[in-house]
C-alpha cells in the first residue's frame, strides 16, 4: 500500500468517524421546526480562484468573490480569502489562512445591518484520481469574529455586537472530461461538488447544519493553467432569526488559475 493510499483511506475513515460521532447531535432548524418557511431567490456569484506553487513543498491558495442578488443589481457579499499550504505527501496538503467577508442586507430576509465576518481557519485537502475522475476532499475549520456595521453620531462606520463562532466545512468535488467535447484541443470537463457547513455553537445550539451548497456544470480548460467553471448552484441557508430557510438559485462563474509546480 502506498503512502498516499494510506492517507486517502485515513481521510475517509476520519470523515466517517466524525460524522458518526456527530450524527446524534446534527439537526437542521427546518427538521426541528415544521412551521419554518422557505424563500427562493436568484443570485450571481463571480469569482477568481488561484492555486500557485511557491516551492516544491509550499503553495498559496485563495479566491476573490463578488456576490450579487437579483441578477447583478443588488449587493450581497464581497469575499477575500488566502491560504498558505504545505505538501505533506503527493496529493495531501495542510495549511492555514484568513478570510474576510463583507455582507450587505439582501433579499427577502434582510439582516438589520451589514455584517463583517473575519476568519482564521485551518485546512486539509486531499486530491486523487480514480477511473479518469479527479476527486478533491477539502476540510476546513473556521474561527469566526463577526460584527454588525453601524454608524456613530458623526456618521462614521463602527463595528458593534461583536461575537465569536466556530464552523466546520467539508467539500467534495468530482471532475472528469466530457467525452467528445474539447476546447482548443483541451477537454471540456464536467464538474459536480457539494459543500456542507456545520456550525459548532457550544451548549446553546450544539452541532447544527447551517448551510449546504451543491453545484454542477461544465469547466472549460483554456490552457494548462487557466480554467473557467460555469456552475449552477443550489444554496440552502438556515436563517434562525427569521424562522426561515433560503433556497437560493445561483449562477456561479469562476476563473481558476493553477500555477505549474516548480
Amino acid at each position: 500500500m502506498t503512502r498516499f493510499t494510506s492517507l486517502r483511506r485515513l481521510g475517509v475513515l476520519t470523515l466517517t468517524t466524525l460524522l458518526g460521532l456527530a450524527a446524534p447531535g446534527l439537526a437542521t432548524p427546518a427538521a426541528a421546526q415544521s412551521d419554518w418557511r422557505t424563500v427562493r431567490q436568484d443570485q450571481t456569484w463571480l469569482a477568481f480562484a488561484y492555486d500557485q506553487p511557491l516551492t516544491t513543498r509550499w503553495s498559496t491558495l485563495g479566491d476573490v468573490q463578488w456576490r450579487r442578488v437579483n441578477g447583478l443589481s443588488d449587493p450581497q457579499q464581497l469575499l477575500l480569502r488566502t491560504t498558505a499550504l504545505y505538501r505533506v505527501a503527493p496529493g495531501f496538503r495542510v495549511g492555514a489562512g484568513i478570510n474576510y467577508v463583507a455582507s450587505a442586507p439582501y433579499g427577502e430576509l434582510p439582516a438589520a445591518r451589514p455584517l463583517r465576518d473575519r476568519q482564521l481557519f485551518l485546512l486539509a485537502q486531499l486530491n486523487h484520481k480514480q477511473g479518469g475522475t479527479d476527486f478533491m476532499h477539502r476540510f476546513r475549520f473556521e474561527n469566526r469574529w463577526l460584527a454588525d456595521v453601524a454608524q456613530d453620531a458623526n456618521g462614521n462606520e463602527e463595528l458593534v455586537n461583536e461575537r465569536f463562532g466556530r464552523r466546520a466545512r467539508y467539500l467534495v468535488r468530482l471532475m472528469r472530461p466530457v467525452p467528445g467535447l474539447e476546447f482548443r484541443g483541451l477537454p471540456v470537463l464536467g464538474l459536480v461538488q457539494n459543500d456542507l457547513f456545520i456550525g459548532l455553537g457550544g451548549a446553546e445550539r450544539g452541532v447544527t447544519v447551517d448551510q449546504n451548497r451543491i453545484a454542477f456544470g461544465p469547466a472549460i480548460q483554456f490552457n494548462r493553467t487557466k480554467r473557467l467553471d460555469l456552475l449552477w448552484m443550489q444554496q440552502w441557508v438556515a436563517v434562525p432569526r427569521a424562522r426561515a430557510n433560503e433556497n437560493n438559485r445561483t449562477l456561479w462563474v469562476v476563473l481558476n488559475h493553477t500555477g505549474l509546480p516548480r
